[in-house]
């Protein structure tokens, strides 16, 4: 299987968690569910300055864990194929810690600089603020193509910090997952497959 295919496996993965277990989310018109998004994302830099300042390493993974799913979310709102988006770099690696590995060095990623993270993670959510912000005043830009980059920008820097620290995004996410779906009260009739049908 291809990094591209795993890509859109997870996506497919998330949607289906979207569906089951954020039905609030997933019934918001699409401007507000973006919204919905990139405030996440607004979130997460907090919490990754809270972690780094602190010293937290757990703190730090799952939020990187949960901004990686956040990705997942908004590239299935935006209709984006992230493994395709991709492209080559996609294909020149054989998982998320090789290519993670590439964009680290692509993008210049840090040793040194303890918010190399937090930094560049915020810039790209700040774009994406500002593309939703525009949004609202109708301004002359393409909305999907610049939330898509922005979408992007943000994965590259969780690939990129994830490789760093050796996490496994996808067993990550797997085990983010059943954390959440555990909360929900009808997470046995889904994991059963009845879907609540009697």
């Amino acid at each position: 299987m291809t990094l591209r295919e795993d890509f859109l496996r997870l996506q497919w993965a998330q949607l289906r968690h979207d569906e089951a277990y954020h039905k609030d989310v997933v019934i918001m018109p699409l401007a507000e569910r973006i919204k919905h998004m990139a405030l996440h994302n607004a979130k997460y830099t907090a919490y990754f300055f809270d972690a780094i300042d602190d010293v937290d390493q757990a703190k730090l993974t799952k939020t990187l864990t949960d901004a990686f799913v956040i990705v997942l979310a908004t590239a299935n709102t935006l209709n984006q194929d992230i493994g395709s988006d991709l492209g080559a770099s996609a294909d020149a690696s054989q998982s998320f810690q090789s290519l993670g590995a590439s964009f680290a060095e692509s993008i210049g990623r840090n040793d040194a600089d303890d918010h190399w993270l937090v930094r560049n993670f915020a810039r790209h959510t700040g774009r994406l603020a500002k593309v939703c912000e525009s949004w609202d005043h109708l301004e002359n830009i393409l909305f999907r193509d610049e939330m898509k980059r922005c979408n992007l920008e943000l994965l590259k820097v969780i690939l990129a910090e994830a490789s760093d620290r050796q996490l496994d995004l996808a067993e990550s996410y797997k085990s983010r997952m059943r954390q959440v779906e555990g909360r929900s009260i009808f997470d046995k009739l889904f994991q059963e497959g009845a879907g609540g049908e009697a």
